[in-house]
């Protein structure tokens, strides 16, 4: 996993793994995890100077986060789940 010092290369790597469903990625959507808590972290809920001020919702990245987190989840186990034991009987076909 990259690690994320600055707002900007946290939203280049948000922006360049928002597919993730698309081209069923995991590797992207656990990319867009890492990047959406960085952003959530260094980017401010609000910032002024001088006369100017600015506000950002965070809730958009937050539903992001949810949903790729929820992604990761369902193709790991999904991955893991076709491993297992396997128990060979006559019925089976065990010769």
């Amino acid at each position: 996993m990259s690690t994320y010092t600055d707002i900007a290369s946290a939203e280049t790597a948000l922006l360049a793994n928002l597919d993730f469903e698309e081209v069923g990625s995991l590797a992207k959507a656990k990319a867009v995890v890492s990047a959406a808590r960085a952003w959530m972290i260094l980017r401010p809920e609000s910032a002024s100077d001088q006369s100017s001020s600015l506000q950002m919702g965070k809730e958009f990245v937050a539903e992001i986060l949810i949903s790729a987190r929820r992604y990761v989840a369902a193709n790991s186990a999904g991955a893991t789940a076709t491993t297992g034991t396997r128990f060979l009987s006559v019925t089976d076909g065990f010769r």
